[in-house]
């Protein structure tokens, strides 16, 4: 117990995550030459991101989507700086298919590239409840994502509903840490483990008009080969998301 108190009173550091999950692609296509869009924010534990998505239904139930995150947290103050910024881009390709009138079944394999920058500082303690912040070294990752993606939804005019579940794995192929010292177990912990597998069960709800809907989505993660790497396990977001159908395109 006292431990605990010095550990509280000494010092502590912002917290930081080195995956962010992204919203996931959920179209629902049920004819082709159907095209797809959303533009969403999205927030998890620490990071705050802007999300753009497209899609596009071929004829023979063949299917693109590709997506797009940028965002992070910048916590920085006067005399020291605390931030990461993180970009995600992904593309994947894949079936679907309507049954029952309002059913909808989809499966996508896809591949995705990020990179992280992070710049950390921690809170110290001085004396009399004084606390000075000093910087805390940095730390540049780069990842690449497979990942398979089951989609089954209902659509009506006005509603729709979908679970997705996302099985993935990344490969963070360049982690570089620099003058750190009170973050540097939680990157080398990522060194150690640079091919984590996740899971990432998914609900998606949209409604308004039959082109234009507006969307809700909870992304939750789970690290299945190292539970204490530093991961945002949660995802919430709300967009706007439009499906057209460009049949002219045909001829």
């Amino acid at each position: 117990m006292i431990m605990w108190i010095v550990v509280l009173i000494t010092g502590c550091s912002f917290p930081h995550y080195y995956y962010s999950p992204n919203v996931q692609n959920v179209p629902l296509f049920t004819d082709s030459y159907e095209l797809s869009g959303l533009v969403a924010g999205s927030a998890g534990d620490v990071n705050r991101c802007l999300e753009l998505q497209a899609g596009f239904a071929f004829p023979r139930h063949i299917a693109l989507t590709a997506g797009f995150l940028t965002g992070g947290n910048d916590r920085s103050g006067d005399g020291y700086t605390d931030f990461a910024k993180i970009r995600y881009f992904e593309s994947s390709l894949g079936y679907y298919t309507a049954f029952k009138n309002i059913g909808v079944f989809e499966i996508y394999g896809g591949f995705g590239l990020g990179s992280q920058d992070h710049t950390f500082a921690y809170s110290e303690y001085e004396e009399w409840f004084y606390w000075s912040v000093v910087p805390d070294g940095k730390a540049d990752l780069t990842f690449s994502k497979f990942f398979i993606q089951p989609n089954i939804g209902i659509k009506e005019k006005w509603i729709e509903g979908a679970f997705s579940c996302r099985v993935g794995l990344l490969n963070f192929d360049r982690i570089h840490i620099s003058n750190s010292v009170y973050h540097f177990d939680e990157v080398n912990m990522l060194i150690e483990n640079r091919s984590p597998w996740l899971i990432e069960p998914t609900f998606t709800l949209r409604a308004g008009s039959k082109a234009v809907k507006g969307q809700i989505q909870c992304v939750l993660s789970k690290t299945l080969t190292e539970p204490d790497l530093k991961f945002e396990k949660i995802r919430l977001s709300a967009g706007l998301f439009i499906n057209l159908s460009v049949k002219g395109s045909e001829n």
